[in-house]
Order: structure tokens, then sequence, then C-alpha cells
């Protein structure tokens, strides 16, 4: 491998003072602020039930889960080692993994943008794109898979530009490519959706001339080992568990739906992006990717390797891929708005480095705004129920009335009825309302997910109630307060000497009733099933 001479600085940067700390005081800004802003919102709002049902993934540790690889388990772990197990601690994880995606995002910029005062430019709009997206704001709130995503694929994305502009088979290409090695194995320990981020940059090689020369280096195929190595264990466990996670996710996006029609599913999701990014910097980023692609194109015949125009539309590519595979996706089944979170790292970095006027104007300008309009109307609704939703509809309202029932269940855990038992256990029929009972009682004890009338999760691999329970033990159980939760209560008590119905609890936000629960104390156990009934499940 040779050692290139040192590149040459570009004329903006030798022609233009370098910049002073001063100069980049507005970047420390928005970052600050975007810290803030979310350690304000993490306060406002309680664990939502997939973060505590991800909590619970934290407290036994694996290399892989039924819904997930491990990444948001591991961050979790980090988080609470740190600061305990409360909604904080849960939360610190996704704050570092925040300021990292920040971070980088800001150095991609920078970079992409020849560095000197045209990065610095670049830098400040990058800075405020990232505080005011709300799905780079408000997903880096909440522990799930995407806060690691968002990070880990940020990282890997500044480890490809800067190896797309070094010399090819240099040195510095090679450590780049290390990086975004590293950075794209955490993203594959993170979420199965990062593999749409190098199989966007593959088909950028495969069909742009400059970019296929990559393919002679040594630092693609050094960056693949690194990503396969870090998400070999992940395979390991699915080995070990029946393959039951890839099994899944397969499922989960293949599968058809009964939902909507096709052209109805894919204006949804169309929909859900606007929402997600807000419309106008959504339709702005929508463009610049479009014209990288164009450019990238019509100069493919004399472009080179480094040149400006080949990076972007490999960026551009890497952001289309996964838009392009959940269309497909759509055309079967109902994408969530989240699925396709990978098209933002690199359209967010064509966007901030864009020269085009109506990037930078007014339209700009405005999509900021309205972004930052968006933030506003979510904060306040984190605070207090502003908007005219009813609580059943209101997506934050799930994260509230959890306190209220785990005191009625660690009050039905010592009623008398359940003296005699030999040990009492708790339980409730959904992973959400398992995970979120879990975190919520006095001593966080084990709580199992009996899923007689959910889909399958993480609950039913762990080991369950139906091998735990003893004969002579007691439990105490969480149903829906309605005819179909009565009629698996009931089912519950065919397997126990004594059944008593307990409190019925309104779970409430504000004094609005989002839902109820009712709870179950059953006395000694005689014949629970050894695994779930198959004739419950669906």
């Amino acid at each position: 491998m040779q050692t290139p001479a040192p590149m040459p600085r570009s004329l903006d940067d030798s022609a233009l003072p370098a910049s002073t700390a001063r100069d980049w005081l507005p970047v420390a800004g928005w970052v600050v602020g975007a810290l803030l802003l979310r350690t304000v919102l993490a306060a406002l709002v309680p664990l939502l039930p997939d973060e505590t049902y991800y909590w619970e993934w934290s407290r036994r540790l694996e290399a892989g889960y039924f819904d997930h690889p491990p990444g948001i388990a591991l961050l979790i772990a980090l988080g609470t080692a740190l600061a305990g197990p409360t909604v904080a601690g849960v939360r610190a994880g996704p704050a570092m993994a925040a300021l990292v995606t920040h971070i980088a995002a800001i150095a991609c910029a920078w970079y992409l943008a020849g560095r000197g005062p045209s990065g610095l430019a670049a830098a400040r709009r990058a800075a405020p794109l990232v505080a005011l997206l709300p799905i780079a704001t408000l997903g880096l709130v909440l522990a799930t898979p995407d806060a690691v995503l968002f990070a880990a694929a940020m990282v890997a994305l500044l480890g490809v530009e800067r190896a797309l502009a070094a010399p090819i088979r240099s040195w510095h290409a090679l450590g780049w490519w290390t990086l975004a090695g590293v950075g794209l194995g955490a993203a594959f320990v993170a979420k199965y959706t990062a593999v749409l981020l190098p199989m966007g940059l593959v088909i950028a090689c495969l069909v742009h001339p400059a970019l296929r020369r990559r393919f002679a280096e040594p630092g693609p195929w050094v960056a693949s080992v690194i990503a396969l190595l870090m998400f070999a264990p992940v395979v390991f466990w699915n080995a070990m568990n029946d393959w039951v996670s890839f099994r899944f996710q397969l499922g989960h996006g293949f599968n058809p739906s009964a939902r909507g029609n096709p052209l109805s599913r894919e204006l949804e999701m169309i929909g859900g992006q606007a929402g997600l990014a807000s419309p106008i910097l959504f339709v702005l980023m929508v463009m610049v990717v479009g014209l990288a692609l164009r450019d990238g194109w019509r100069l493919r015949g004399s472009a080179q390797p480094t040149d400006v125009s080949t990076r972007r539309f490999a960026l551009a590519v890497i952001a289309t891929a996964p838009l392009a595979f959940f269309a497909i996706s759509a055309w079967r089944r109902s994408v969530e708005a989240n699925w396709p979170a990978m098209i933002y790292p690199g359209a967010m970095m064509l966007l901030a480095t864009s020269e085009r006027p109506w990037a930078l104007g007014a339209w700009w300008r405005r999509g900021l705004v309205f972004a930052a309009f968006l933030l506003v109307v979510v904060t306040a609704q984190a605070w207090r129920p502003l908007l005219p939703l009813a609580p059943r509809k209101d997506p934050i309202a799930r994260a509230h009335g959890w306190t209220t029932l785990a005191q009625a269940v660690d009050s039905a855990r010592i009623n008398p009825f359940l003296d005699g038992t030999v040990d009492q256990w708790v339980s409730a029929d959904r992973y959400q309302d398992a995970s979120e009972l879990a975190f919520h009682l006095l001593d966080q004890p084990t709580v199992f997910a009996l899923n007689l009338g959910g889909r399958t999760n993480q609950y039913d691999v762990w080991p369950s109630a139906y091998t735990k329970i003893r004969p002579g033990d007691g439990l105490v159980a969480v149903f829906d307060a309605d005819a179909k939760g009565d009629s698996l209560a009931a089912v519950v008590g065919t397997w126990f000497a004594a059944t008593r119905q307990g409190a019925t609890v309104s779970l409430q936000r504000n004094g609005g009733e989002i839902t109820t629960r009712r709870i179950w104390l059953y006395r000694i156990a005689r014949d629970v099933p050894r695994e779930r009934p198959v004739a419950q499940s669906r």
C-alpha cells in the first residue's frame, strides 16, 4: 500500500483565514440547546411501554432478542449503571447517542463542504438541522433502537465520506474505512434495517464508474469484515434460538397486510416521512437528494473517485435505498413511519452542504421555523395535554398511569387471599403491561407476560410463567377490564384452586382516562400448562 503525498488544500481553505473558536459558538449553541431540549422532554414524559420492554432486556443481557439485536439493551445497561434503574438512567444512554449523532453530523457536513469557511457554513446549517428535525430530536429522546441506529449510522457515514475523499489504496482511506466498519457494525447491532446502508453504498459503487474503482482497495473489505465480526454474536444467538429474531423481522416486513390498499399504504408511508422530518424540510431533502443523483450520474464519465460530485452521489444513493426498499414493502403491508429512518443521515448531509439558493434562503428558514414550531407543540403536549386529542389516541398518554397500576398491584401482592401460597408471582397478559409493572413495582421484580391475547415476543423466549410457576404458588395478574380480558382471566383461573377478582384500575393522564385494567388474584397453582396454550395465542 502506497503512502500518498499530502493532499493540497482547496482554494477556499488557503485563500481565506481559518475559522476561530468564536465562529463555532453558534454550532456549539445548537448542540447544547438540543441537549437541553431532549433533557426537558425526557423529564416530562414517563417511560413508554416499548422503553420499559427494552429496559427489561437490559436486565438480561444477551447477544440477541426476539424483536431486535442487543444495541439498545447495551445502551440502557450503560445508562442504568451510571444513574440507576430510573427514568434518567434508562434514557441516559440515548442522550449520549444523541450527542454522538449531532457531533458526527456536524463533522461530516464540515468535511463534505470542503472544510474552511465553506465547511463552517455547512456545519452551521447541519447543527440546527439535527437539532430541529423531529425524527432526529424526538427519536433520540426515547430509549429505542433508533437512538443507537442514528448514532452508529452517522459515524459510519462520516467514515464513508472521508474514505471516499481519500486517494484509493492510501493509509488515510484505510483508516476512514475502518471507522466506517465500526460504525456499520454498531448499526447492525442496533437494528436489522442497518443493512440498507451498505446496500445503498454497494449499489452506488456498482453503477458509478469512479466509485467502482473502490472495490480494488482493501478498505471496503476491511470495513465489511469488521462489521460482520461485530454482528457475528447476533447471528450465533439466532442460530441457538431457532433463528427466531430473523424469522420475526422477515415476516414483520413482508407478510401481506389486510389494512388499506397498496396506494393508500404508499401515501401513508410518504406522509409519515413528511411528519417525521416536517413537510418543508422533507421536500428540501428530497430535492437535494434528487439533484445529487442527477449531477453525479451526468458527470460519471469524467468524475474522479474523490470528486465532491462522486461523494454526493454515493450519499444520495445511500439515502434513496431505504426509501425504495420500504416503498416495495408498503406494496404488501403497512410501513411504520420510523422504519425508513436510514434515509435521513445522508439526506441531512446533502441538504446542509447544498449551495442551491433555494436550499439556503427563505424555504430553508421556513423549514427550520416550522420544525421548531412542531417541537414546541410536542414539548407543550408532553408537559400538559393541550391538543384536542382523546387520551386513548394521544401517543404521549401511553406513558401515563402505570404508577397507579403498580401501586394497586403492590397492594394486591400482600392481600391475605394469597396467604399459604409458596411463591407469589406477578404477570400481565401483554408484554407492554408486564414491562411497565416490572419497572414501577417497588422491588422491580420478575414479571411475566402470559401473551394469551397478543403476539409472540421476548417474554416467550425467556423462562416464562408456564415454566416457573409450581404447584402451591400464587399469582397476581393484570388483564384488560373488559369482556375479553375477563375471559382470559377465567382461563388462568382453571390452573389454580381459587380465584378472586381484585381492583379495577383506571389509567389516567390529567384526569382523562386512557384505558382500564383489572387485577386478578390466584391461589394454589395446581395445573399450570408447561407452555403457552396454542389455542389462546394469535
